[in-house]
């Protein structure tokens, strides 16, 4: 199992030191094309990692038909909510054809992680650039539907009585606010976190994480990469910090 961990993306770097420690937490996985691995609302035991093969992520939002998310395909990772902490799976996962897979239990990883800060940083860290492809993709859509009622090129402003800066006739924070919601149900949807708008000081926007972001090691990764960094794509002028 080392030689084939040494070889699977994200791991084909990682000295071996590390390998033998998270080597052991892997079991392998096979199953035919068409399987349910796992559905939304399941407890969320495992991280995947794809050797062979395909899956297709599914969200069933609560009032509407289950939607396709994404493909993930040979060296890809699913089950991410094994690893942030969740109790549950907030999509479910099919297998597009017969697939191979290594897994590993999300509590083990995370105990490793305690055990060892320096490396369980590094494994982490690997693991996070697979599965932030696809946050990338769900930023897209995020903007896509943003796009519809914040402009994204030059807008005109004009000051409201507050000394807002305006647009559309309605003020930044307002937006701000609109858009903070929108990026929040996204990361619900991914990895069952959340984030709350607090406050709008000048450029400076407050918010605050919650959901599985809390305790996460991925929280500044969140803060940075999800939130500000679709906040900039609208507002580039703003600054945004997480509250204490």
């Amino acid at each position: 199992m080392l030689q084939k961990t040494h070889t699977t993306p994200p791991f084909e770097d990682l000295d071996e030191e590390i390998l033998r420690l998270i080597e052991p937490l892997f079991e392998r996985y096979t199953c035919p094309a068409g399987t349910v691995i796992f559905e939304q609302g399941e407890p969320a035991l495992y991280l995947y990692l794809l050797l062979r093969g395909s899956v297709t992520l599914q969200y069933k939002p609560y009032d509407g038909p289950t939607l396709n998310l994404a493909q993930v395909s040979s060296g890809g990772v699913f089950g991410w909510s094994a690893v942030v902490g969740n109790l549950n799976y907030t999509s479910g996962t099919v297998a597009k054809e017969a697939i191979e897979a290594i897994r590993m239990r999300g509590t083990d990883l995370r105990a490793l992680a305690l055990r060892h800060p320096e490396a369980g940083r590094v494994i982490l860290d690997k693991l996070a650039g697979k599965v932030s492809n696809r946050w990338k993709d769900a930023n897209r859509q995020v903007r896509d539907i943003l796009g519809q009622a914040v402009p994204t090129k030059k807008r005109h402003h004009k000051k409201g009585g507050n000394g807002m800066a305006t647009a559309n006739g309605h003020s930044k924070s307002d937006q701000l606010k609109a858009l903070i919601e929108r990026v929040s149900a996204y990361i619900e949807q991914f990895h069952g976190g959340s984030v709350e708008f607090v406050s709008l000081n000048g450029n400076r926007l407050t918010v605050r994480l919650g959901g599985a972001c809390l305790g996460c090691p991925l929280l500044p990764s969140t803060l940075q990469g999800w939130v500000a960094g679709t906040v900039h794509q609208f507002f580039p002028e703003i600054e945004v910090v997480s509250a204490e």
